[in-house]
């Protein structure tokens, strides 16, 4: 509580280790720096999938300075709003102004950014400024994109990046990770996949132990309120709760009491993924952007929307009972079991920093 009027010692007290963390970070980051690798992340604290893998990949980057022999920073994109913290998910990474860090640095020898698949042209314009000019300016200069949405990634703005340095690509996905995709984009390209840490999901996996909740995610679509007007006629018991307002750490409490997710996104996205590591069975429509064809014919996928809205209470009742809740969940758990496996990302994010790439 607040001991005189507009002052908050709490506030206060956040907004000073704000301050003393960011100036740790920055020296971190900068001392002794000839190699620098920064990741540039959205400059908005509102929840993202997107973001979440890049915090991931900036703290297993952190730990392998010894292939890579680099500082490490995490900035918001240039021309961004500059914020110092996320605080819709429990972290301790700070960001840090890019020009600041590139001005403390001087002249770099070597200098990595990894770029948001949705930002290349914008970054390619700060680059083209005297802003950029220290980057520019750097011995070799390496620019990253993370396509973490294949559907974000403009071709003409990798070429405007290809302008400035060496441009590279890793994917997420394994629907975009192949020798056609590396041929339309036409630079080196290396498979990455994405940091989603099982552990990290408290796992009620017996059915009995769930609730009747369906956890809805927040993205928009032209049919989202059609079908769940349809889900909550058919199925009254259902409690439907949308995705709003809430921070990470309880949305993970939400899927570990759920007994069954809906995204309205990619398909293969982080509503679906850690449902199923939570124990819980999501719905969604096949989009072959995202999925791989092991996927499709699961009795928790349709192949449009206009399917799901017909089948997918029907499809709830029928496996609302142990043995089927249970069997429909492992077939889709086993398949992503395999594909998010820590190990197997770190070794990814590994070989790239060896330059051993995928597609060369």
């Amino acid at each position: 509580m607040s001991d005189r009027k507009g002052f908050d010692p709490l506030h206060l007290r956040e907004r000073i280790t704000r301050r003393v963390s960011t100036a740790v970070a920055l020296r971190s980051a900068t001392r002794g720096a000839k190699r620098l690798i920064a990741f540039l992340t959205p400059g908005c604290d509102a929840p993202a999938g997107g973001v979440l893998s890049i915090a991931a990949l900036y703290r297993e980057t952190k730990t392998m300075g010894d292939i890579h022999r680099a500082r490490v920073a995490l900035c918001p994109v240039p021309g961004d709003p500059y914020i110092a913290k996320y605080t819709w998910f429990e972290n301790r990474d700070y960001m840090l102004d890019l020009n600041a860090v590139l001005g403390r640095c001087g002249r770099l020898d070597y200098l990595l950014l990894h770029v948001p698949e949705y930002a290349c042209g914008q970054v390619a314009g700060w680059l083209d400024t005297e802003a950029g000019k220290r980057a520019r300016e750097a011995g070799e200069l390496h620019l990253n994109v993370l396509v973490q949405n294949i559907d974000l990634l403009a071709v003409e703005d990798l070429r405007r990046l290809e302008g400035f340095g060496r441009v590279t690509c890793t994917t997420n996905h394994d629907s975009y990770s192949g020798a056609d995709t590396r041929e339309r984009l036409g630079v080196t390209m290396h498979k990455l996949s994405v940091g989603i840490y099982r552990q990290e999901f408290f796992r009620r996996a017996d059915y009995k132990d769930k609730e009747p909740i369906l956890v809805v995610s927040h993205d928009e679509h032209p049919l989202k309120e059609r079908v769940l007007g349809r889900l909550a006629r058919e199925l009254p018991g259902l409690k439907i709760q949308v995705v709003r307002g809430i921070s990470y750490e309880e949305y993970k409490r939400l899927i570990r009491r759920a007994k069954w997710a809906l995204t309205f996104g990619e398909g293969l996205d982080g509503y679906f993924v850690e449902s199923v590591f939570s124990g819980g069975l999501p719905f969604a429509v096949y989009n072959e952007r995202f999925f791989t064809p092991d996927f499709e014919g699961l009795e928790n996928i349709y192949d449009s929307w206009e399917a799901l809205e017909e089948g997918m209470a029907a499809d709830m009742r029928r496996l609302d009972e142990p043995s089927g809740y249970k069997n429909a969940w492992r077939r889709v758990y086993g398949l992503l079991d395999e594909i998010y496996d820590t190990e197997r990302f770190r070794e990814n994010l590994r070989t790239f920093y060896r330059g051993e790439y995928t597609f060369p």
